[in-house]
């Protein structure tokens, strides 16, 4: 019984082999797989003031929702360059009137909102990286752990002791992680020569 000639072929490598048990011992493939050229993070600190419409002072900030957008991404030698933008969207409550004054001060409003967008610009020191190189976006947000809301330029809105501001002083510090890759070609040998399910 003659021994039937199988060809095996790759992208970059080729070899011969006769039958099964030598495709085993010589079947080689090559492939391209990424490799860590190295990870880094960068903090930034942005402080912004934003102001409130002039119709609706804030009397006190609900909650305010940060996310990290638009994040552009140039690899250069040994470091990253990223620029990006905080979005922010400030709840907060305002004054539409007061009830009564005197042993109970009381008074009402609604929630309003304000959206902002402020971009910033970092760069990550990642010794080995070079143009050309990808990259892996690992984290980026806002540390909240790390943040200061300051009301300012206060306005008396009524006889009771009721105050409203018509601006809001922030600090957060925005953290970006990631790391740089770069596709290097190895030889891998299978131990099945049919080795797709």
């Amino acid at each position: 019984m003659s021994e039937q000639k199988k060809v095996t072929t790759t992208d970059t490598c080729k070899i011969q082999y006769t039958h099964d048990e030598d495709c085993k011992k010589t079947l080689r493939k090559c492939i391209k797989v990424p490799e860590v050229v190295g990870r880094n993070s960068s903090q930034v600190l942005i402080e912004s003031v934003i102001p409130f419409p002039d119709l609706f002072p804030a009397v006190e900030i609900k909650d305010i929702k940060k996310e990290v957008k638009d994040l552009r991404v140039h690899v250069c030698k040994n470091k990253v360059l990223i620029n990006g933008v905080l979005h922010k969207n400030i709840n907060y409550k305002t004054f539409e009137g007061e009830v009564k004054c005197g042993k109970l001060d009381t008074f009402f409003g609604d929630v309003k909102h304000v959206g902002v967008d402020i971009p910033f610009a970092t760069y990550i020191d990642v010794p080995g990286a070079k143009p050309g190189d990808k990259y892996q976006i690992e984290f980026a947000g806002v540390e909240d752990e790390c943040e200061v809301d300051i009301l300012e330029d206060p306005v008396t809105l009524v006889k009771c002791t009721v105050k409203a501001y018509r601006k809001l002083r922030e600090k957060v510090i925005v953290k970006v992680d990631l790391k740089v890759l770069r596709e290097v070609q190895i030889a891998v040998y299978p131990d099945k020569c049919n080795i797709c399910p």
